[in-house]
């Protein structure tokens, strides 16, 4: 297997993780959200995207000499950054998103984070500072550039239905959904030459795995938070969160 079947099998497992259809994307995404839901939901998935841009930071810092992958990761940090304009970064975008809701910084800095959330930016930040940085590549890459549009898609199409925000607040989602395919072609690009081997293949795999897995927890974790129970499975069943 070359690293292009590779990535091409890796993918069809990633779209196909249990985190891609979730509960909490599936029923909110159909807009069943109280208008409070929908505020918690902002305010604690903001502590994510804040911290989100940092892993690719620490990555750069941990992958050694190959400027051509330096160079891959800091183009999308770039864009991360809003090409360098305080008001266009994507904590910024989020902000506006928050401020059309009617919240003020006092009310989405003071809630603590829930601990699924925490979970997920401990892992990551884990991930991306393994002395192995496939494990970042693979959390950084697969992990978090394929899922990213469908999942961002299903958040836009949820909040367009349970609010009436004009569509400029809800830029930070919708600008994903078509910026993100940019970002995994660069960065399956930048992969490539380091699922060459079996060793390197299951490393990459290694850290989209353990990166989905921490994404399903946190979205657990948004469902408790957002509809005061735990996520339902498939069957019916009860899902067991970290809270």
């Amino acid at each position: 297997m070359d690293s292009g079947q590779f990535l091409e099998k890796l993918k069809r497992e990633v779209i196909g993780h249990p985190a891609l259809v979730h509960p909490f994307l599936e029923r909110f995404g159909d807009g069943d959200v109280s208008e409070e839901g929908v505020r918690t939901f902002a305010v604690q998935y903001y502590r994510h995207v804040r911290a989100s841009r940092l892993y690719l930071a620490s990555l750069i810092s941990n992958c050694g000499h190959d400027e051509k992958l330096q160079l891959a990761l800091a183009e999308i940090l770039f864009d991360e950054y809003g090409h360098l304009n305080p008001q266009e970064t994507h904590p910024a975008l989020y902000r506006r998103f928050l401020l059309a809701l009617g919240l003020t910084e006092e009310e989405w800095e003071d809630p603590p984070t829930i601990p699924e959330i925490q979970l997920y930016i401990s892992a990551h930040r884990e991930l991306t500072r393994d002395p192995d940085f496939r494990l970042g590549l693979g959390a950084m890459g697969p992990a978090s550039e394929w899922p990213v549009p469908p999942i961002y898609v299903r958040l836009a199409e949820g909040l367009k239905k349970a609010t009436d925000l004009p569509d400029e607040a809800l830029e930070i989602f919708t600008s994903h959904v078509t910026m993100d395919v940019t970002h995994a072609r660069i960065m399956m690009d930048a992969i490539a030459p380091y699922a060459e081997s079996e060793e390197g293949r299951s490393k990459v795999r290694e850290g989209a795995v353990r990166s989905l897995n921490a994404r399903s927890v946190m979205l657990d974790g948004l469902y408790k938070a957002v509809y005061g129970e735990p996520a339902p499975l498939a069957g019916g069943s009860v899902r067991a969160t970290n809270a």
